[in-house]
Formats: C-alpha cells, sequence, structure tokens
C-alpha cells in the first residue's frame, strides 16, 4: 500500500503517525461478491494504518454482529477499535484524518453531498450538527433521520477509553435489533452509539474515491495522495481565496512536501514577505509599489501553505497557532503604516487615514470573533438521544427526510457575494495590492477604509437588527458564567472602571458610558477643552465599570470590546490631530501596541481557552485608565503628549509582547508534555 514515487510528497510527509497503531480491527456486513477485491484491498489499508494482530470479519446479522462487536469492544481497553464495512472501497489516504489525526477521539467519516456522485438513494444518510463537529442522528431501513447533512462512509474509530460503554451500548442495541434494521452494521454500530449518548465525532471525507455499492463518489483529480492535497485546503475560506489564491498555494504546497518543509518556517517566511513588501512600499518608488503589491499576494498565498503541509502530513505545531495569530496582523499593519509614511511625506494627512483603517479591520475582528464564539453556543452538535428501537428522531414533524438539493446558481452567486462584503482577508490584502498599483498613497487607505466600513456594517448591522427586532436565535443557547467570560475578559478595564463595581449596574448604563466616551469626551476634545473631556472620560469609564462588570451577560454583550476600542481609538486620534497635526505617527504606533493585546487575547481565547492574566489590565492600565493619563497630559502638558504616546507604545508593546510570549511558550509546553506523555503510555 505504500504510495508511488510519482506521488505527493516525501516519505516522510506521508508517513503514518501510529495513532491506530495496534486497534482492533473488523470488517461488517457482507463482502460484495462482484468486487471481492474491494474489501481485500480495505482489509490491506486498515493493515497499514492499524497494524492490527489481525483484520476480523463479522458477516452476519444485525443482532449477531452488534452483539459480536460488544464482545469484541469488552475484550480491551487499552487500544482503539476500528469498525468498517465489509463493502466499502476506499484507499488510505482518505481514511487518515479518521484513524491517524491527532485529537481524533471517537469518531466516524461522514461525506458531504458534494461527494456523491452516484447512488445517494442507497446511501445511509446521517445528521451532523451545525458545527460540523459531531453525528447527531443517523438513518437505517427502519430508522428515520431528519434533516440530514451527510452520508456515512462506513468507518467508525471508537477510542480506547470508550470502549466499554460502546460494547454496554452495543449489546443492549442487539437486544432489540430486528431483521428490518438492514444490514449496514457499520450503520448501525453508530447509530446505537449517537442515540445511547456516547460522542461520536464527525469527520468530513476530503476530496477522495470512495464506493460502497452502488454509492459513490469519484473524487478530485489524481491519485489518492493528490486528493489528499486538494483536501488540505481548508474549507470555508472566501471567494479569493477559494479561486485564486490556493491553487497557487497547494502548488507550493506540492513543493514544499517534496523538500519536508515545516509548517512554521513557512509562516515565518510569510511574515518577512509580509513585511519586505512594507519596505519596497516605505521607499516611495513607483516600480517598488509593484513588486510590494505582487510581493504581498505571494505572501498570502505562502501563509495558505503551511496549514495546507499541517494538514497534509497531520502535525500540528502549538507554536503554529500562535505564529499565525500575530503574523496576518503584522503584516497588513506594516503596509498600512509604509502607506501613511509615504503620504506623509508627501504633504497627505495619511496618519489619520491610517489609524481610522487599522481600527475598522480590527473592529471587524473583534466583533466577528466574538459574535462567533457567541453563536458557538447554539451551533453545538447535541445528539438525539432516545432508545435505538424508535422508528424517527427528534426532529420536527414534516422535516425533510432526504440531503437539501445541491444550491442553484443563483443561490451561489448570493453566497459568494455575501462572502465577498464580509471583506475576508484574502479579499483585503487584493484590495491593497491593486491600489498599490496606482502609487497613490491616500487611495489605497481610503480604499481599504471604506471597503471594511462596508464590511461591519453588513454584518454588524444584521446581528444587531435581529437582536432588536427580536428575531436572534442564538441567544438563548448562551450560558450564564459564575465568573468573567469570553466577552469579560476583552474589555481590558483597568483600575478606575474597576473600582466602579460596586453594586451591579444594568448593560445599558455601561453602554451609556461608552457613548460618553465615543461622543462626549471627542466633542471636548474637538473644543479645545481638555479638563472637560477628561471629566468625561472619567464619568463614562466609572458608568463602565459599573455596568458591564463581569460576569457580562446581555444580547448585544459581544459589541462591548469593539465600543471600547472604538472610543480609545477615537479619542487618542483626535488628541494627536490637536496637539500636533496630521504628520505625527505616535498615535499609530500607541494603538498598534493596544490593538496587538487585543488580538492576543482573543486568540489565546479561541486556541488555548485561556485569557492573559488579570494583573495584565493593571500593568497596563486598561481603556479607562489609558484615556485618563492620556488626558490629564493634554490637559496639563500638551507639549508632552506625543513623546507620552512613543513611550507609552513601547511600554505596552514590549508588556504586551513579553506576557503574551509568555503565556503561548507556558501553554505551547503544556501541549508539547501532554504528548510526549501520551505517546509514552502508548
Amino acid at each position: 500500500m505504500s504510495a508511488p514515487a510519482t506521488s505527493v510528497g516525501t516519505a516522510s510527509s506521508r508517513a503514518l503517525r501510529g495513532l491506530s497503531r495496534g486497534a482492533d480491527v473488523v470488517l461488517v456486513g457482507v463482502t460484495p461478491r462482484a468486487a471481492p477485491e474491494a474489501s481485500a484491498h480495505l482489509a490491506a489499508v486498515l493493515e497499514e494504518v492499524c497494524a492490527p494482530t489481525s483484520v476480523r470479519h463479522l458477516p452476519g446479522g444485525a443482532c449477531a454482529a452488534l452483539t459480536a462487536l460488544a464482545d469484541l469492544a469488552e475484550t480491551s481497553r487499552d487500544t482503539p477499535l476500528v469498525v468498517a464495512a465489509a463493502d466499502l472501497d476506499t484507499d488510505l489516504p482518505a481514511l487518515l484524518d479518521l484513524l491517524d489525526r491527532p485529537g481524533v477521539r471517537t469518531a466516524t467519516t461522514v461525506v458531504a453531498r458534494d461527494g456523491v456522485d452516484r447512488g445517494l438513494e442507497a446511501a445511509t444518510l446521517v445528521r451532523v450538527g451545525r458545527d460540523g463537529r459531531a453525528v447527531e442522528s443517523v438513518g437505517s431501513p427502519a430508522h428515520v433521520v431528519t434533516a440530514p447533512t451527510h452520508v456515512l462512509l462506513g468507518v467508525l474509530r471508537v477510542a480506547p477509553e470508550h470502549r466499554a460503554e460502546a460494547a454496554r451500548l452495543w449489546r443492549a442495541a442487539a437486544a432489540v435489533a430486528s431483521d428490518g434494521w438492514g444490514g449496514d452494521v457499520a450503520a448501525l454500530a453508530v447509530l446505537a452509539l449517537v442515540r445511547g449518548g456516547l460522542r461520536v465525532g464527525a469527520v468530513a471525507l476530503g476530496p477522495f474515491r470512495w464506493a460502497r455499492g452502488t454509492a459513490g463518489g469519484a473524487g478530485a483529480a489524481g491519485d489518492a495522495w493528490r486528493q489528499r492535497l486538494r483536501g488540505a485546503s481548508r474549507g470555508g475560506d472566501g471567494f479569493f481565496s477559494t479561486y485564486a489564491v490556493r491553487p497557487v498555494s497547494r502548488r507550493i504546497t506540492a513543493v514544499g512536501l517534496r523538500h519536508d518543509w515545516q509548517p512554521n518556517v513557512v509562516t515565518v517566511v510569510s511574515l518577512l514577505m509580509g513585511v519586505l513588501a512594507a519596505l519596497l512600499v516605505a521607499t516611495g518608488w513607483w516600480w517598488a509599489w509593484v513588486v510590494a503589491a505582487v510581493v504581498l499576494l505571494l505572501a498570502l498565498a505562502v501563509d495558505c501553505v503551511d496549514g495546507e503541509i499541517a494538514r497534509f502530513t497531520r502535525r500540528f505545531s502549538p507554536l503554529g497557532a500562535f505564529l499565525d495569530a500575530v503574523g496576518d496582523r503584522v503584516k497588513e499593519y506594516a503596509v498600512l503604516a509604509a502607506v501613511a509614511a509615504v503620504a506623509v511625506r508627501e504633504g497627505q494627512p495619511g496618519w489619520p487615514v491610517a489609524i481610522a483603517t487599522m481600527v475598522a479591520v480590527t473592529v471587524r475582528h473583534l466583533e466577528n470573533d466574538t459574535y462567533d464564539h457567541r453563536i458557538g453556543f447554539a451551533r453545538a452538535s447535541v445528539a438525539d438521544l432516545l432508545p435505538v428501537d424508535a422508528t424517527r428522531d427528534l426532529g420536527t414533524e414534516g422535516a425533510r427526510t432526504q440531503l437539501a438539493p445541491a444550491p442553484t446558481r443563483s443561490q451561489s452567486a448570493v453566497f459568494w457575494a455575501k462572502k465577498v462584503i464580509h471583506l475576508p482577508i484574502a479579499e483585503r490584502y487584493l484590495l491593497i495590492a491593486l491600489t498599490l498599483l496606482t502609487r497613490r498613497p491616500l487611495l489605497v487607505l481610503w480604499v481599504l477604509l471604506v471597503a471594511t466600513i462596508v464590511a461591519v456594517a453588513w454584518t454588524q448591522g444584521g446581528r444587531v437588527a435581529a437582536v432588536v427586532v427580536g428575531r436572534d436565535r442564538t441567544w438563548a443557547s448562551v450560558p450564564r458564567t459564575e465568573g468573567p467570560g469570553h466577552v469579560d475578559e476583552q474589555l481590558d478595564l483597568g483600575p478606575l472602571a474597576r473600582a466602579a463595581a460596586v453594586g451591579r449596574g444594568s448593560f445599558w448604563t455601561g453602554l451609556a458610558g461608552v457613548l460618553v466616551l465615543l461622543v462626549a469626551a471627542p466633542l471636548a476634545i474637538w473644543a479645545d477643552l481638555p479638563g472637560v473631556a477628561l471629566a468625561a472620560a472619567v464619568v463614562g469609564s466609572l458608568m463602565v465599570g459599573q455596568g458591564w462588570q463581569p460576569p457580562l451577560h446581555h444580547p448585544l454583550d459581544w459589541q462591548a470590546p469593539a465600543a471600547l476600542w472604538v472610543a480609545e481609538s477615537l479619542v487618542v486620534a483626535l488628541l494627536v490631530h490637536h496637539t500636533a497635526g496630521v504628520m505625527s505617527a505616535a498615535g499609530y504606533a500607541y494603538l498598534c501596541a493596544v490593538a496587538y493585546h487585543r488580538y492576543d487575547t482573543l486568540y489565546r481565547q479561541r486556541d488555548t481557552g485561556a485569557a492573559p492574566p488579570a494583573w495584565l489590565s493593571t500593568a497596563g492600565l486598561g481603556v479607562d485608565g489609558r484615556l485618563v493619563l492620556l488626558l490629564v497630559v493634554a490637559w496639563l502638558v500638551p507639549g508632552a503628549l506625543v513623546p507620552l504616546l512613543w513611550v507609552a507604545a513601547v511600554y505596552l508593546a514590549v508588556l504586551y509582547v513579553a506576557e503574551s510570549a509568555t503565556g503561548w511558550h507556558r501553554w505551547i509546553a503544556a501541549q508539547n508534555r501532554a504528548a510526549q506523555n501520551k505517546e509514552g503510555a502508548a
């Protein structure tokens, strides 16, 4: 079963990790007489991946096979159990994400609608949760699944720690099984686990060849390893990334796999390419801007390569999460800074527009990622728990019982149009690259600013409107926490705001405080009344601290971090404009340091499940403390404001980057120790 020499990558990049080595492997169901070589091929694939002592075959009906599975599951709790349909025909690379990928426990492979080319009526339907992580319901000739989303491939992996529970559920199912359940024992095995409450993860089949009876799919062009390369591209990308960037990145990935490139090295190279693009822009030369546009787009393609290599090889590094977290923002904001610097050299107001653009891009990410976390609760996979002999799952009456039809051309057009309006990273880089070709600095900044504002208005407007008119269906699923929650950690409230947390105010009190920071303080600065602005900042901060003390729990709470970020940015931008005019980069540098902290908090919560320590908001003064300090200086010693901003930018950058690096290092070390302990135990 070894890959041919002409296939993708080296032997090392195609090597097995051995995460299912020693598993008990069993083929269930009847081997097709018309194609006995298919069953033999599957057995050979499973032998190579799992290296079992033997591959058993259970050809009996539902009752006998489920009983035999229960007996086999009880024989060991040290190795996985792999159950596969005897009539399945597929290749080794197709099963690696289920059987040889870190983090997979008890799971089964599912096939999306576009992966089925023929025989859909003969396939076993399943419903996967909206988050795509677990199976919620399984169909059979005697079991109706409502709102199905996928087809069951016919391979199940049971983690060692779940074998005893699987045995219990299979034995209970065997006691009530009947001939009417059909002969797809692999599907019945999954059905029994799902209905019994054992979580069965859903592993999406990539663009691979597969066949079961009359059902099947041809997969992408090329052999199985080329299909794996095609499937290494991350799904859910925007239009430009899907149709322009990914085809290029896969070609680079193929080169990288032939030379055993390391994903983290590729990430660093992409970061350096982004910095190079910024340096080229900073020269102000027309030809350098053209080269920078090309380099920036190449950096975008290279940035996809690290993930594709990691997914192809199934070798994921905790360090990669940290590098990805900082790389994209450093590249994007460095280029914006270079454009603004050139504009200022030519007598144009580059820094205010660069600040506005950077703030808008950051708002988009803060709002979008926080909202995604919120709706994650509503989208979480929840299995339909009911007896295995119940003929219908818990879906509503009248719900469809077939896969949804493929989208029409008009539906696809609307889908991609919405993707473009959301302005993902590839579309932003494309706008920057195209406008760089004009060699007009302000045009680069204004185009990106307007496009980002449209994207924010589109997403924010629709989501806020849904809450206001009572059509938000996600809020009911958001749990109330006892201590600081996801949103609380992102507020970055300092000592002044926290001191106001005496007695709990309403969410609207905090919102009114933000409006004071957003409107009253800036107007006072504009009117050259720094003392009034200071008073407004103090009052607004106290109101925010009183109304938004943790745990914050409100249908609009995901707006809070972005609102505070805009308030701080607006005050800083106006202070710099009022004090130093449009030629100082101090405000941009200061806000970049603060933006880094906000992104770091967001990504650490998402990737590590932990936020920065509480002391950091005291050392960094928080939003409220920083605003009050800047306004005091602007009122009493206005000439010291710009030097203070530079000092604050350096101080905050050192503080946040040092703590961030330390926090990520601790998490990476813990992940590596856990992986080593797991490998040692195996």
